[in-house]
């Protein structure tokens, strides 16, 4: 082992860099200018089209508890960004409450879903994390491996793995909101069946890395 910028290690296995690297390159891509205690919301259009689509948004509790929410219209030109809307939270933010609150913003495109992105109102190691309580629902679809995850509140950064194989999921090192499904897949290893791979899935949040004995 050694330090290194790579995004992959010496056998291919994908890093958190590599996970993220590929939301970051993704065609239509939606950001946040985290300024607590304002919000600004921003598309990024890669393609060649005008971009349509929608930005709904939330300002919640980490056990999801909505204090505050809207939407906004998003056109965004070819090749362009747009600053779509900046959100001041001056009077629900509080220094009471700040480390128990979560900015959630979603991209669509009429009904279909395109990105999902958090910001924070304190550092990861100041939010008043409880014990997510994540559950997995798995099925097989040919030979993909189908992983619907929930959690009863906030899973900060989920980590996932299948213990005894290398697989490339479809995301990893994410957000799991309250109140949101989040669908992932990865290859079904050769010679493996769906309760083999339901005992082997493994995830992991920031609250399990410093409660873990």
């Amino acid at each position: 082992p050694v330090a290194s910028w790579s995004s992959l290690d010496y056998f291919g296995r994908w890093k958190a860099l590599h996970y993220v690297a590929r939301r970051f390159y993704a065609p239509v891509l939606l950001s946040i200018e985290d300024a607590p205690p304002q919000q600004g919301l921003y598309v990024t259009n890669d393609t060649t089209d005008v971009w349509h689509g929608r930005i709904q948004w939330s300002l919640e509790t980490l056990d999801g508890a909505q204090v505050d929410s809207g939407e906004a219209a998003v056109a965004v030109a070819p090749l362009a960004t747009a600053h779509v809307q900046t959100l001041d939270f001056s009077e629900q933010v509080t220094d009471d409450n700040r480390r128990n609150l979560i900015f959630v913003a979603e991209l669509w495109q009429g009904e279909t879903y395109v990105a999902r992105q958090t910001a924070y109102f304190a550092p990861t190691k100041h939010l008043q994390l409880r014990e997510p309580q994540a559950t997995a629902v798995c099925r097989t679809e040919r030979d993909q491996l189908v992983i619907n995850l929930s959690s009863r509140t906030l899973a900060r950064l989920v980590e996932l793995a299948l213990d005894g194989a290398d697989v490339v999921f479809s995301d990893n090192y994410f957000d799991l909101v309250n109140g949101r499904t989040v669908t992932i897949t990865c290859p079904l290893p050769d010679g493996w069946d769906l309760a083999q791979a339901e005992a082997a899935l493994q995830i992991r949040s920031v609250f399990e890395s410093f409660t873990a004995v």
